[in-house]
């Protein structure tokens, strides 16, 4: 009679055991899916876009991009950018770069090939600093779809290097947000962090905006880690005194020295990458000083 209780006891037991086993193999095998997952990710992304600038690019024979043969003339056609602060300059050297007319891009985009697989393409992405940034520019109905699928519209975690559907698709807006995911292989715009380093954007502060209507290069004047919800993000209606503050405020905290002249009427590109903390994302913003300016059609 007394022995009851105890079987009752251990047959409970027995089924919490069970049940906390059941859960921790879910855990575990939910685990190694998502690991799969990210590796299959990564492996996918590799696949899909370690080509891509021998599929659709071709280098340009014209280009110049060693620094031994800049002039004395900043690309704005003020005096050299200032690299005080830096790690690879005193406060009293400067860096000189070539004249913005005399500037070719790097590489050479096949437009047709590219808008055949996908007419949401509208532009490429090339950074000189970090050449492996080198990528197709998408835009959406929504900041959403190209977030996880590639430029050719397959579903991919990687996703594609996009620009914020709220701005105009020919980079006429003053400010045009472009996004990218912060890939731990260093592809996409996992290197995009490395501009925030004085040396590196000493070694060359520039990026490109090539376009089926024109190539435009862009000079970099402000590079940080902001909160997601910053005003970094704002998109403004036209160019004016409250853009130029902006502009300014922006330079103010980025984390490389530089001396870039800013004005009410300039074109900012903001290339955003995500970090380690979730609320906190890394910035890149350059200002346009191609010779030929993005056009409204």
């Amino acid at each position: 009679i007394m022995k009851e209780p105890k079987e009752k006891h251990r047959s409970f037991g027995s089924v919490i055991r069970i049940i906390v086993l059941i859960v921790a193999l879910g855990v575990f095998c939910y685990a190694g899916w998502q690991l799969y997952l990210i590796y299959h990710g990564y492996a996918a992304a590799g696949s899909e876009y370690d080509n891509l600038k021998n599929e659709f690019t071709t280098p340009n024979s014209g280009a110049d991009t060693s620094s031994d043969e800049a002039s004395d003339s900043s690309p704005d056609g003020s005096a050299a950018a200032s690299s005080e602060g830096g790690d690879s300059s005193s406060a009293d050297e400067t860096v000189s770069w070539p004249a913005i007319e005399d500037a070719e891009p790097p590489v050479d985009v096949d437009w047709n090939d590219l808008k055949s697989i996908n007419p949401d393409i509208v532009g490429w992405l090339y950074i000189d600093a970090e050449d492996n940034i080198s990528y197709p520019i998408c835009k959406g109905t929504d900041n959403s779809y190209y977030l996880h699928h590639t430029f050719r519209k397959e579903a991919l975690f990687a996703g594609s290097i996009f620009m914020d559907y709220n701005n105009s698709g020919e980079f006429t807006d003053p400010n045009t947000v472009i996004y990218g995911h912060n890939m731990k292989n260093g592809s996409m715009f996992g290197m995009l962090k490395f501009i925030k380093g004085q040396k590196k954007y000493d070694s060359d502060p520039y990026f490109w905006i090539l376009t089926p209507k024109g190539n435009y290069r862009y000079h970099i004047y402000a590079a940080f880690d902001t909160a997601v919800d910053s005003d970094t993000y704002t998109l403004f209606s036209a160019n004016g005194p409250e853009f130029l503050a902006w502009e300014q405020k922006m330079q103010g905290k980025s984390e490389v020295a530089n001396s870039v002249p800013l004005t009410a009427d300039d074109k900012t590109v903001t290339l955003s990458t995500c970090t380690s903390d979730s609320s906190t994302r890394c910035v890149i913003l350059g200002k346009c000083v191609s010779t030929a300016k993005p056009v409204k059609s």
